[in-house]
C-alpha cells in the first residue's frame, strides 16, 4: 500500500493544496484585514513556488545518463529543493515576522474573524492530508518514534521538502486559528500581529532545519549505517566472499545510491569465476537495497596478508 505513494503524487498533491490555500486565504485576507491571514497567503505563495520548483527538479532529475553526466541527473533535485527551502526561509518567514511586527505595534480591528477561523480550519485539514501522504512515503512501515532519525537519514529529499512544506502549512493554520480564537475572547488586536510573528519564527525554524539536511546531501553524504550494513551482509551471503574490507557510499539523488565495495575473495579463483562472483554480488545488493543503482565491486586483499 505504501508503495503507491510516489514522489510525484506527494509533490503534485502539495502543489494543488497550495493553490487552494492561496485562493482561500487571499480572499479572506482582503475581507478581514487580518495580518495572520496575510501570513497565510505569503506561506501559501511560498509553498506554491517551492512545490513548483520541486516539480521541475523531479522532472529533470529523471533524465537518463549521458556522456556529460554518467551517473544521471539525480542530484539536480538537491538544487531545486535548496531553492524551495531558501524561498521559505528568506521570503515567507521574514515577511510574516515583519508584517506581524508592524501590526503588533499598530493594531487594527479584524473583520469577519469567524470566517477567517473557518478558512484556517479548512486549510489545516487540506495541508494535513498532504502531510499524511508525505509522512507515509517518508516513514513507510517503520515506527513513528524514529521519525526524526528517518527524516535526517532519508535521501528522499523531495518528500522531505514537501513534508516540511505541509508541516509548515498545518502549523501556520493551527497557530493562526489559536491566535484569532483568543482575539475573539479578549478583543486585543495585538494578538493578530503576535500570531503572525510566531508563525514567521516557526516557519524559519522548519526551513533552516531543511536547509541543513540539503547541505549534507549537496556536499556528498554517505548512506546510513543501517543501509551500509545491509549491503555488506548481502555481499557476504555470496559463496566465495571471505570479507568486506571497506565500503564507500554516496547519495546521487532521491533513492539513487552509489556503492563502492572492496571485497576479499576466496583464493585460487580464475578470472571468469571472479567475474561471475562480482555479478552475483551486484545482483544480491540490488535485490536487498533497491536504491543502490550504481554498484562497483573492487577486488582487494588485507594489507597484512
Amino acid at each position: 500500500m505504501d508503495q503507491k505513494v510516489t514522489s510525484k503524487k506527494v509533490i503534485f498533491t502539495s502543489f494543488v493544496v497550495d493553490i487552494l490555500d492561496v485562493i482561500l486565504n487571499f480572499s479572506i485576507a482582503i475581507l478581514s484585514g487580518s495580518v495572520i491571514m496575510l501570513t497565510q497567503v505569503l506561506e501559501g505563495v511560498s509553498d506554491l513556488a517551492s512545490s513548483g520548483f520541486l516539480l521541475v527538479g523531479f522532472a529533470r532529475s529523471r533524465h537518463k545518463e549521458d556522456k556529460m553526466h554518467p551517473f544521471g541527473y539525480g542530484t539536480e533535485i538537491y538544487f531545486w529543493s535548496l531553492l524551495s527551502a531558501l524561498v521559505m526561509f528568506g521570503l515567507t518567514s521574514t515577511l510574516s515576522f515583519y508584517f506581524g511586527w508592524q501590526r503588533f505595534f499598530h493594531p487594527q480591528p479584524i473583520k469577519d474573524v469567524n470566517i477567517a477561523i473557518i478558512i484556517l480550519i479548512i486549510t489545516f485539514f487540506t495541508n494535513g492530508y498532504a502531510l499524511f501522504l508525505s509522512y507515509r512515503r517518508l516513514i513507510k512501515r517503520r515506527p513513528i518514534k524514529h521519525i526524526l532519525r528517518i527524516f535526517y537519514r532519508s535521501s528522499l529529499i523531495e518528500t522531505k521538502t514537501t513534508f516540511t512544506l505541509d508541516l509548515m502549512g498545518v502549523s501556520a493554520s493551527f497557530l493562526g486559528s489559536i491566535a484569532l480564537g483568543i482575539y475573539i475572547f479578549t478583543g486585543d488586536a495585538r494578538l493578530d500581529g503576535l500570531g503572525a510573528m510566531i508563525i514567521g519564527i516557526v516557519l524559519a525554524f522548519f526551513a533552516f532545519f531543511l536547509i541543513l539536511g540539503i547541505r549534507e546531501l549537496l556536499i556528498g553524504k554517505r548512506a546510513s549505517l543501517e543501509t551500509e550494513s545491509k549491503i555488506k551482509n548481502a555481499a557476504l551471503e555470496i559463496d566465495g566472499v571471505k570479507d568486506i574490507l571497506d565500503i564507500k557510499t554516496l547519495h546521487l539523488g532521491s533513492e539513487k545510491l552509489l556503492v563502492n565495495l572492496f571485497v576479499h575473495m576466496r583464493s585460487r579463483l580464475g578470472t571468469r569465476e571472479l567475474e561471475k562472483l562480482t555479478d552475483k554480488i551486484k545482483d544480491r545488493i540490488a535485490l536487498e537495497v533497491p536504491s543502490a543503482k550504481y554498484i562497483q565491486v573492487e577486488l582487494d586483499t588485507p594489507r597484512n596478508s
